[in-house]
This record gives C-alpha cells, sequence and structure tokens, in this order.
C-alpha cells in the first residue's frame, strides 16, 4: 500500500508542471477573451470605490460643520445654520456689510472705496483646479506621450476621413460619370452588363440590340453618339422625349458603365431581323475602314500604278 501511496505522489508530483501550464494558459486565454469586461468590470468598481470614499469624506465634513456651527452659534447667541446655508455661506465668504469697515483700503476713486476683500472660495477652488489640470495635461500630452498633440490628431482625422471618402467612392463606383467613364473590356464586366441589358434594356432593344421599340445597337449609326461616354450618358439621363426614362435613379454608376460597355461591344455582330439604322453614321476612334471604301481605295491605288506604267 505504501508502494502505491508512493507511486501516486511521483506521478502527482510529474503531472503538477503540465496542469499548472494548463491553467496558465486556460487564464492566459480567459483574460484575452474578456479583456474589456475585465477593465470594464475594474473601471465601475473603481467609481463605487471613489464615489463611497466621497460620501464618506462629505459625511465626515458635514460632521464636522455642524459641530463647529453649533459652537459658533452658541457663542455668539443665534441659531446654528443648517448645513446648506452654512455650507454656501462658507463657499462664498463674503464679508458682511456691516463688517465691510474691517477690509476698506485707503484707495478711493470719486468716493468710491476699494476693498481689499478675498476671493470667493468657489473662484479659489476653480483656479487651484485649473492648475492641477494644466500639470496633468502636460504630463499626459508632452512628458508621457500618451495622447496625441494636435498635428499628430490632425493627421489621424485626416487619414481616416481620407479611408472614408475611398469608401464612399467605391460604394458609388468611384463617382463614374459621363465625362470620367471608361470602357471595360474584362468578360466577367462585360456578362455583368449583359444581364444588366436583359433585365432593363432587352424589351425595347431586342435581346441582340437588333432594335424593337428603341433603336438598333448593332450598326454603326446613332442618334446620340456611339462611343462610350456618350451610351453612359444617353443609359443615365435617358431620352424622356423618345420613351427610354433616366437609368440614374435605378442603376449605380458602377452598373451603367458596365451595361454601356456590353453594348458598345455589340457593334457589328449582325443579329437576325436588324432594325433599320436611325440617327449618323458614327466612325469610332480606331475603327478598321468600311471594306467597301478599303476596296476602294486599291481600286483607286492600282489604276494610278496603271496610268503610271501607260
Amino acid at each position: 500500500m505504501s508502494k502505491l501511496k508512493y507511486i501516486f505522489m511521483v506521478l502527482a508530483g510529474m503531472g503538477l508542471p503540465l496542469v499548472t501550464q494548463a491553467q496558465d494558459a486556460s487564464d492566459a486565454s480567459f483574460y484575452e477573451q474578456n479583456q474589456l469586461e475585465i477593465v470594464l468590470g475594474i473601471a465601475v468598481l473603481t467609481v463605487v470605490v471613489a464615489l463611497v470614499a466621497l460620501i464618506t469624506a462629505l459625511y465626515a465634513i458635514n460632521t464636522i460643520l455642524n459641530v463647529k456651527n453649533a459652537a459658533e452659534a452658541e457663542a455668539e447667541g443665534r441659531e446654528p445654520l443648517g448645513f446648506w446655508a452654512n455650507f454656501w455661506d462658507r463657499f462664498n465668504s463674503a464679508v458682511p456689510l456691516e463688517e465691510e469697515e474691517t477690509v476698506m483700503t485707503d484707495h478711493a476713486y470719486d468716493g468710491i472705496r476699494e476693498l481689499d476683500n478675498r476671493l470667493p472660495p468657489w473662484w479659489l477652488y476653480g483656479f487651484y483646479f485649473t492648475i492641477l489640470f494644466g500639470v496633468g495635461y502636460l504630463i499626459y500630452f508632452h512628458v508621457t506621450g500618451a495622447g496625441d498633440l494636435s498635428a499628430a490628431e490632425y493627421d489621424k482625422e485626416m487619414a481616416r476621413a481620407e479611408e472614408e471618402v475611398q469608401a464612399y467612392l467605391a460604394s458609388q463606383g468611384g463617382l463614374i460619370d459621363e465625362s470620367s467613364v471608361e470602357l471595360l473590356t474584362a468578360d466577367a464586366e462585360i456578362a455583368a452588363g449583359k444581364e444588366i441589358f436583359m433585365a432593363n434594356c432587352a424589351a425595347c432593344h431586342g435581346m441582340n440590340g437588333e432594335g424593337t421599340v428603341g433603336p438598333n445597337l448593332t450598326d454603326k449609326y446613332w442618334i446620340h453618339g456611339g462611343d462610350i461616354k456618350s451610351i453612359f450618358k444617353t443609359i443615365k439621363y435617358g431620352v424622356p422625349a423618345k420613351g427610354m426614362i433616366p437609368w440614374e435613379s435605378q442603376l449605380g454608376p458602377s452598373d451603367m458603365q458596365k451595361v454601356a460597355s456590353y453594348i458598345y461591344t455589340l457593334e457589328g455582330t449582325n443579329p437576325p431581323n436588324p432594325k433599320d439604322p436611325q440617327g449618323d453614321l458614327f466612325e469610332r476612334e480606331g475603327a478598321s475602314t468600311d471594306s467597301t471604301e478599303a476596296a476602294a481605295e486599291d481600286t483607286t491605288e492600282v489604276k494610278v500604278v496603271l496610268e503610271a506604267g501607260m
């Protein structure tokens, strides 16, 4: 039996460090998980203790003042003042009118005599508080560096404001408008633009942009311009006179850019049953020359060569 007890004690001694380590890890994990609650609890406890101490101090002061007030009243043969009346009298500490001769000075101007009256305690206490506050401010901001000075605080506020501006611009699609919109070429963005087109535009322009009530979007003829900026502007403000609503109230700038980019890609797709061209011929920058014009130019060049040979 003694041997079993000895073995058990040895095993327990070997396992104790592991238990202690696990407990420390558990305590550390508990503190990390509840750090805010612990700090708030300590703060609340500190405030409660401070309030109890303050109430106790006020009660002691009240008792002392009552005893002193009663003694002074008895010596002067008058009724003792109440706590608040006595407190107000001492807090102002003004010399009564009948005793002003005791604080009168020799300074006089135009019949007005100067009194050498003491500053009221409330003013002095406020002045002492500003001194203590100034010392605390100096230590907190300039000695320990725990607080940010005006310049550092300004930089942080500006950085925070810039982050908020960027977040707002991102939510608004970068505030894209008809003057800053650019053509999107990524497949995912064009596909997203096609979905928007099918949901909102196909009813008037056809499933393939061939045109029904609205004009054909696959030829080179455009009523309001065929570049990306003009297409975006037409989508944004609409053409109310022709029955096209402004889409800026229903689509965000980013969505209008995507659908405008998709419409831009429809030119030259030649869908079945296209509507007759409307508007003016619009040649995009960098667009290839029409095949007929190219053939005519080639014929002209051959003619010029033949004539030169002759």
